[in-house]
């Protein structure tokens, strides 16, 4: 059980990572685990989850568009994008998607719980990890 009470969605279509980032956060927080745009969207319709953690290379949907969906459906909910692309007109459509920030793969598991204190902690877009 979490020992904070809130809540993280990790949108991740590969299996060994998303359950990586599940073990390194539930510890601090309630994590749900999904491995599709569409799973993330029949969760994100049925409760709130004060961040999501969402993977740029999703099947079906982009994580770009699952962003843009999240800004608009739950507003108070934080996005960190994850993506092993780090070029600057990435992370400006990240940004302009409704990422409040941009973790770039592979990271490290203190700049991942950083990241998410820091995401939590404050919900002012524009920071990069």
């Amino acid at each position: 059980m979490s020992s904070t009470g809130l809540s993280i969605l990790i949108v991740e279509d590969e299996q060994p990572i998303r359950s990586l980032l599940s073990e390194i956060l539930s510890p601090r927080f309630q994590c749900s685990t999904v491995g599709s745009a569409s799973e993330a969207i029949r969760l994100i319709e049925s409760r709130f989850f004060n961040l999501a953690l969402v993977d740029l290379g999703l099947p079906g949907m982009s994580g770009l568009s699952l962003c843009r969906l999240i800004a608009n459906r739950s507003p108070g909910t934080v996005i960190i994008v994850v993506s092993g692309t780090t070029d600057e007109q990435s992370v400006a459509e990240a940004l302009k998607a409704g990422a409040s920030f941009y973790l770039a793969k592979p990271f490290n598991l203190s700049e991942l719980l950083l990241t998410v204190e820091r995401a939590l902690g404050r919900n002012s877009p524009g920071a990069v990890a």
